[in-house]
């Protein structure tokens, strides 16, 4: 998927402004690459109709209103006449707080892989959501993993799967 001006601003690959751009840079590409499957399959099997709703959440909308950029792609999509343009920002924003869900509870070795990020993404999810559950990793990996535990191998940063087995 080709990243365009407002993905680069969500990963944080432009300077933050002060003014509420909230720093992705730290997020693994890696674990971004392997969150994005889990929402869309969940979505194709449930729907994309309830993504705008599952992000309409206050912990979850609080979050995305604290960077100007997700709120900006959150604004666009919901707003977008081209449903496949609207999910693809949806996507996004929800593979973004994902991750960062994943990074602060340290789910599948992330934490011990990625410990500065780790640290990072506590503290994201204390300033801009605090007391609050990890919701997106309620809803797209806890019913999965209760099902099987391999999906834990599956999203495990690569080289501690390879030295698993």
């Amino acid at each position: 998927m080709p990243i365009t001006a407002v993905d680069a601003d969500v990963q944080g690959k432009h300077s933050p402004s002060p003014g509420g751009n909230i720093d992705f840079s730290f997020l693994p590409q890696v674990l971004i690459e392997k969150c994005k499957p889990f929402i869309i399959r969940h979505h194709e099997l449930n729907g994309f109709s309830s993504l705008p709703d599952i992000l309409w959440q206050p912990e979850i909308h609080k979050f995305i209103e604290a960077d100007l950029a997700l709120k900006r792609l959150f604004k666009r999509s919901t707003s977008s006449r081209s449903a496949k343009r609207a999910n693809e920002g949806l996507i996004l924003i929800a593979t973004m707080i994902l991750s960062t869900e994943i990074l602060a509870l340290g789910l599948a070795g992330w934490a011990t892989r990625y410990p500065a990020a780790h640290k990072k993404a506590q503290t994201l999810l204390a300033e801009y959501v605090p007391g609050s559950r990890a919701r997106l990793t309620e809803r797209y990996l806890y019913p999965q993993i209760i099902r099987s535990r391999a999906v834990l191998a599956i999203l495990a940063p690569c080289d501690l799967t390879e030295a698993d087995q």
